[in-house]
This record gives C-alpha cells, structure tokens and sequence, in this order.
C-alpha cells in the first residue's frame, strides 16, 4: 500500500489571552521540489488570529498523486500566524496539493493549492533509502516501505525531550547508531521530568493541567531532535499522548493534543503510543488513537502499557502492531523471564496476525543488571518478538551524568543481540519451546528455542543450565552448531548435533550461552561468525573501578540501586561522591561487576578497596560478597572485615579480601556484592575490584 506521510503545520503569535497581530495575505504559493521520503514543508500565514488554534480553527490537506493517489492528513499551530504543513511522499512524480479550512472566510487558509515535483530517492538516509516503516504484508513483523525488514532494537530515553541540550543528544545519538540501535523511545514531556526541568521551557502555553495549547519553541527544539535521530537512521517511539504531563486528562483534551502531536511529527518516522505504562483506560486511548488516525493516517500506533498488562486492543484497526512490556517485576527473576517468554506466545495465539514487540523489559541499574537485560532479549526474540527494549536508568531519566553511563555493560550487550540477528532472515524463526524437553521448575531458568520455518536452522539459549534435551524431529538430519557467549560475542564451534527425539547439548560452562543451529553448508554461521569477529567485545583487564564525576564512565563497576541502597549524587571536600542521604534505609552500597571480566565465576581471590568518609566511626562496615553456595542468605551475603585501613586527609580508604568469591549477579539488583555502612550517613568517592585467577 501506498504511503503518504502528511502534516499541517499552524503558526501563530500568542498574546497574553488573544492574537493582536495585523492581518496579513497568504503567502504565494510557488511549484517546489523534493526527494522520496524526505521531509517537506510549505508555509502559509493566516489572514487572522485565533484565541486557540489548536481548538478553534482546523486545516485539512489533500495530496493527489501521479498515479491517482489520494491521502487526507490534518494539521497543527506552532506560534505566530503562519500554517506550515509538512509531507512526506512515497514516489516520483508530480503530486498536487489542496487545503480546506474550518474557517471557509480565512482565505489564507482555504482552498489553497500547490504542486511538489518528487524526485527519485536520493537515500540520505536509511528512510529516505527504504522508506518508513510499515506492517510486514504477512503481518510478521515490522518493515521499510521497500519491504526491508525492521528490526526492533529500542532504547529508552524518556526524558530526553524535557532534559537534553543539543550537544548531549548529538552524541547520544551517535552512540546508539553506531551500536546497531534502531529505535528511540521518549517521552512527549512526563510530569516526573517537568518537575527539575533541565532546558526550562515549558512544553505548554495553557495553564495546567490544561494541555490544548502547546509551546512552540519547546517543540521546535524537539522537531531538531526528532530529525536528527531520524537522519541516523533511528526510529522514535513517542509515548504516553493520553497522560502528558498528568494522567489522564478529559478525552477531549487527550484527542487535542494528540491530534497535535501526530500532525507535527506524522512526517518523522515516529510510531506513537497513547499510553505510557498504563493500565487499561479505554475512553483515552480511543480519544488519542482516533485523533492520530485522523491527523497522521499511515503513521504506526501501538500500546505502551505497564509491566504484564495483556494484548487489551489487539482486535482495533488502528492498532498497528502489539507491544508489551515484560517489565522489571521487583528484581523477581522468575517473573521476569516468565513474561518475556509468555508475554509474546498469547499475543500469538490471538486470532489476526500482528506483530509484536517486548516494548520495556529490564533497566541496569536499580532492579535490574546486564545479565538481566540480555536474558530477557533473548528469551524475547526467541519466543515471537520481532522487537526488544531495554534501558539503563540514568539514560532513560537523562540525568547529568547520562553520557558518562551510556556505555554501562548492557548497552553492549543488546547491540550484539541485533548484530547477530542480522545476519540471518530473523524474520523466518517461530518459537519451539514444545522441543524443549527439560524446561526447568524454576523459571528464572526458561531456556527458549526457535527454528526457521524449513527447520533448517535456528537459535537457543541458555541462561544458566547444565544441559537441554531437545526434540529435534522433522529438522534437517544434522546441525552445525555454533555456541556464541552473549556477553562478549566470542564463539566456539560445537560438535555437530544430530537431529533425533531427544537431542542432549551441554554448554561450555556455567555461563549463559547462545547456540546457533545450522544446517552443514549453510552460509548462516559463517555470516555470524564474521560479523561476532568484527565486533565482539574485548576482554578487559581483570580490574575495575567507579567514580563518580559527572564524565565518569563505566570501567568494570556498575552501582546498583535496589531500596536499601540508594545514592544520591553530591560534592565533598572538592570530590565528587555518592551519599546515602537516608542511612537507616539506604545501609548497603551494591556493586556488580562487569560480566565480561567473570560472570558464574569463582576468582581466586577478590581484592575491594573503597574511598570514603562519615562523621562517625567506621567500625561496622563490613563487605558482603557471594559464596556461590546454595540460594541461602549465609551464601549470598557472607561478611567480612577489613583487612587494612588509612586515612587519606578526611577520607578514609579500606581494604577488604575474599577467596573464592562468587560473581553471579543474586544479590539485590543483580550486584556481585555490597558493603555494609553500619547504618551511617556516608560518602563514597570510589572503589576498585581487582580480581586474581579463576577457580
């Protein structure tokens, strides 16, 4: 189907209660010229003012095509009294527009007309090479308007429009491009961020919690941001139309500004959501649904909703694809991976095929940790997704240390998720877990398995077992087998398996392992092994650090934040440090050290040393770390004592050393180990792991 993206963009100057400037006569309109798929905007300035454009007046556009397309859209104001609509057309060739007005005397408004000469596509960028995204014609999965497929690898920035300058979204951008990332996810303007403003621009003329009036310099600025994120080849996911900033406004005002919303970025390759971790709020989804519909008619809707809420408007035509979100569940492990595999399979069972995307799952940081995240991505493309996002906290809520932390371990670890999905039609794979024999009681332990449709080849992976037994009946007489560690990208060729009834494979270790399957001569492994070649991750030193300046960025250590262990960032002593401003509560400090450096592993030895200060004695700190025995209190929180302090001027510095100690991400939040701070107001300005030998 043919795809016009249109929007209308309304100008006008705000008074204090009404507009006051001079009437003024259209703008001659004058033949013009544009790519395929690129950004178009034309301005026409209104004859008079309204005392709310975006209530009082309405502009319609048609554009006809050389092949007798037609597509309707609808448009929007942005300060002053200039209307600006904005399209994006599918093919070449002469394409002619015409605008209705609801104010039929508004001459400058009504029936103006206009031809685009659509030239070729030149491919700027990765939409204007294949086009905007659109449902797969079997309604498998997400693709470019050429048919390429999409893969859906998401990273949340929420807060991003409220709180980013230019600079920092630049690099972020650049970041997630050159990782493989292929979507965005922001917030239109969350109270929760609107609250410590960052850029200080109110996102809204009217008074709260009246939304019908948006601020046009605010959303200029996140046109640039929108656009430059599009140009580096990223989708964006814009959520949460039905509860910006409060939930939930009146349905009359959730269709405003939603009607607002996708009439500006309808030409932008932005997917929107009404909802943004919701529950089940029918009369405001349907408002926002409805009114991008009718501005943004080819746009992609979905449904952000909160963590386990089921496929409730699967059935609606304006629901392009299913999104759920699997969701952090307390740090309860079992859930998590419960959902990420069961999610997605009753989506599947439902009747009309849609696609369907794991839209939030796992954050590393406070409830969650890297093996967290790539646990659930791959349980997720294996059991149906054709979409996964995760995030990391500091990214999604852009605090001032965000460019510092985007590098946590994660972030790596879900682009190798999509560097070897990409080399193989990931599009073709159906969930088996069926062939799975030995699935285990405890689900924090879920393996998945899934087979291309000629069963001929496929994935499985392993988050922490001895073995699987797999049902490998009606499959290609024999597989190819190449095992691929998702924490660094390095692979290991196994032996062949042979296809049977009960099919026994056991991993390399005590890690989390991927297995691609392939049939021998297949071009698929060699494919993935030459990209994992390229890209897999380096093993660093087996030291580690954290600090806490504002540029500081991850070096082995990663600060977890579960609810007995939360820092609140300050200045001491001219030293950038962590605090834990409630200590009767906040009595740990929780560190997870970086999976590539030992993950399941028993050093040694592990030597901790840590920089800090309290105004009482430090008699009581203890370091509790993992003995790798059973999933006991006494194992995962073993203490000891220092084994040697100083002072350092109004520092003090401890050293703790342990043998054997177990890395396996169980205490809380997925951290390798905590400090006990004996219930005392403290300061932490650094700490350092040095790791020696394995078991």
């Amino acid at each position: 189907m043919m795809m016009v993206r249109l929007v209308w963009v309304f100008l006008a100057l705000v008074t204090a209660s009404v507009f006051s400037v001079e009437p003024v006569s259209a703008v001659p309109t004058a033949d013009e010229a544009v790519g395929v798929w690129e950004r178009w905007e034309h301005v026409l300035v209104s004859g008079r003012d309204y005392g709310n454009p975006c209530v009082d007046v309405e502009v319609r556009l048609e554009v006809s095509g050389p092949e007798g397309q037609v597509r309707k859209g609808l448009g929007f104001w942005d300060g002053e009294r200039r209307f600006v609509f904005r399209c994006a057309f599918p093919s070449a060739g002469e394409w002619h527009w015409r605008t209705t007005c609801s104010d039929s005397s508004n001459e400058s408004l009504h029936e103006q007309t206009g031809t685009v000469l659509v030239m070729p596509a030149t491919g700027g960028n990765l939409f204007q090479a294949r086009g905007y995204l659109r449902v797969s014609d079997d309604r498998r999965f997400l693709a470019h308007a050429d048919g390429t497929p999409f893969l859906w690898l998401g990273d949340t920035c929420w807060a991003a429009p409220v709180h980013a300058t230019m600079i920092e979204w630049e690099r972020y951008v650049a970041n997630r491009a050159a990782k493989g990332f292929s979507v965005l996810q922001v917030a239109v303007a969350p109270e929760w961020a609107l609250e410590h403003s960052r850029s200080g621009v109110a996102p809204f003329l009217s008074d709260l919690p009246d939304t019908s009036l948006p601020n046009p310099v605010y959303f200029r600025e996140l046109d640039k941001r929108l656009a430059l994120a599009n140009d580096a080849g990223l989708a964006v996911l814009m959520v949460g139309l039905m509860e910006t900033p409060y939930r939930y406004p009146p349905p009359e005002q959730v269709a405003v500004l939603s009607r607002y919303l996708a009439a500006r970025y309808g030409s932008f390759e932005v997917i929107f959501s009404p909802s943004f971790d919701s529950g089940i709020h029918e009369a405001e989804t349907l408002a926002a649904a409805s009114a991008v519909r009718e501005a943004a008619p080819d746009s992609l809707v979905t449904m952000h909703m909160g963590t386990g809420v089921g496929p409730k408007f699967h059935a609606e035509d304006w629901l392009s694809f299913d999104m759920f979100q699997s969701g952090h569940n307390g740090g309860n492990a079992a859930k998590q991976s419960a959902r990420a595999v069961g999610m997605p399979a009753e989506v599947l069972a439902l009747p009309g095929r849609k696609p369907v995307v794991n839209g939030e799952a796992i954050y590393e940081g406070d409830l969650g940790c890297a093996f967290d995240v790539r646990r659930t991505a791959w349980l997720s493309f294996l059991s149906g997704a054709v979409g996964y996002t995760a995030g990391i906290n500091e990214v999604y809520a852009w605090e001032e240390n965000v460019l510092a932390l985007m590098g946590a371990p994660s972030s790596d670890q879900v682009a190798l998720v999509g560097r070897i999905l990409r080399q193989v039609p990931w599009w073709l794979m159906d969930p088996a877990p069926g062939r799975i024999l030995n699935q285990p009681e405890d689900l924090s332990r879920l393996m998945a398995f899934a087979l291309a449709d000629d069963r001929s080849w496929g994935f499985l992976y392993l988050p922490v077992n001895e073995e699987v037994v797999l049902d490998l009946r009606d499959c290609v007489p024999v597989f190819d087998l190449l095992w691929v560690s998702p924490v660094t990208g390095r692979w290991q060729a196994g032996a062949n398996a042979t296809s049977s009834v009960r099919t026994v494979l056991r991993p390399p270790d005590g890690g989390d392992w991927v297995v691609m399957f392939s049939a021998p001569g297949s071009p698929n492994i060699a494919r993935v092994k030459e990209e994992l070649d390229r890209f897999a991750l380096s093993d660093p030193e087996r030291v580690a650090t954290i600090v806490f300046g504002k540029d500081s960025a991850v070096d082995g250590l990663v600060l977890k934040s579960p609810a007995d262990g939360r820092f609140v960032r300050e200045g001491f002593q001219g030293v950038d440090c962590v605090a834990n401003v409630n200590p009767e509560r906040n009595s740990y400090f929780y560190l997870d050290v970086d999976d590539r450096l030992a993950f399941r592993e028993s050093p040694r030895r592990m030597r901790v040393v840590v920089r800090l200060q309290s105004e009482g004695p430090l008699d009581g700190v203890l370091l509790q770390y993992d003995t790798g025995g059973p999933a006991t209190v006494e194992s995962i929180y073993r203490p000891v004592r220092p084994s040697w302090r100083k002072q350092e001027g109004g520092w003090t510095v401890l050293g703790f050393e342990v043998d054997l100690p177990f890395l396996g991400g169980r205490q809380n939040s997925g951290a390798d180990f905590r400090l006990f701070l004996d219930r005392r107001l403290c300061r932490i300005a650094s700490a350092r792991v040095e790791l020696e030998g394995s078991e």
